[in-house]
């Protein structure tokens, strides 16, 4: 599942009540805080990932061990990839300090390199994209829980329809990144608040517009092609009743066959 709206509107608290379902666990850098809210529930486990190895530690970990979770998110990709991409600079100045630093002739830094020559460039953004188009491909092919991402939301070329134009979509950087991180998602979602006079209220979309991208691939939610006031456990049981007529939530049966 890819989940994406403004920030403050809710998405990592949707996030957290896959508790419902199961043992979670959410993923983040050190960027993406965890409200208290989502903190503070039962069955909900956070691991802190600033760095690749880090990213690439939960990765093996989920793919290889008798893990206890359920439902794994990544929250917020969108942030998160700038923080990788930090990881990756720290990387190549490592090996090459003189990007970065102005160096004496002993070779040590005397003070920051501020030329045109200096920063990052296209291979810093490339390998960054690289990884993180192959960890959410492993994510997604380890096939031993429900897995979601959330993203913010950007407005850009629509994600699979050239003759579409601009609309909000989930947001990561670079050439074809959102097209991508979509294509593996079985639903993708548009989460808002909703507002009258009254009152306020969540409302999750799943069927496009055009002033946003979606997609439900188990048409979970027709015909309004929305949920308010959104859960977990009520997403996944109106996926469950659209597939087989089920009621019981399938992460709730146990390990086997999962969404995302």
């Amino acid at each position: 599942m890819g989940l994406y709206s403004f920030p403050g509107w809710g998405k990592t608290s949707l996030a957290g009540t896959s508790v419902e379902l199961g043992q979670t666990l959410i993923i983040h850098s050190s960027l993406s805080l965890l409200p208290s809210r989502v903190m503070n529930l039962p069955k909900l486990d956070e691991f802190e990932a600033d760095t690749w190895e880090q990213m690439l530690e939960i990765q093996e970990y989920l793919r290889m061990s008798n893990h206890p979770y359920e439902w794994v998110w990544w929250d917020c990709a969108s942030i998160d990839q700038d923080v990788l991409l930090d990881d990756v600079w720290a990387g190549t100045i490592a090996e090459k300090p003189g990007r970065a630093y102005k160096l004496g002739s002993n070779g040590k830094p005397t003070g920051p390199n501020l030329s045109p020559t200096s920063g990052l460039d296209k291979g810093e953004y490339g390998r960054n994209m690289e990884r993180i188009q192959q960890w959410i491909r492993h994510m997604v092919g380890a096939r031993s829980f429900h897995f979601g991402i959330t993203f913010h939301p950007h407005e850009g070329q629509h994600p699979t329809n050239d003759e579409g134009g601009t609309l909000l979509r989930p947001y990561l950087q670079g050439k074809n990144m959102p097209e991508k991180a979509c294509g593996y998602m079985n639903m993708v979602a548009f989460l808002e608040v909703m507002e009258d006079k009254d009152k306020k209220w969540r409302r999750l979309h799943v069927a496009e517009t055009p002033r946003f991208y979606a997609h439900d691939r188990y048409d979970a939610f027709l015909p309004k092609g929305y949920c308010d006031e959104p859960t977990m456990k009520k997403v996944v049981t109106a996926i469950n009743a659209s597939r087989n007529g089920g009621t019981t939530p399938r992460a709730a049966r146990g390990r086997g066959r999962r969404e995302r």
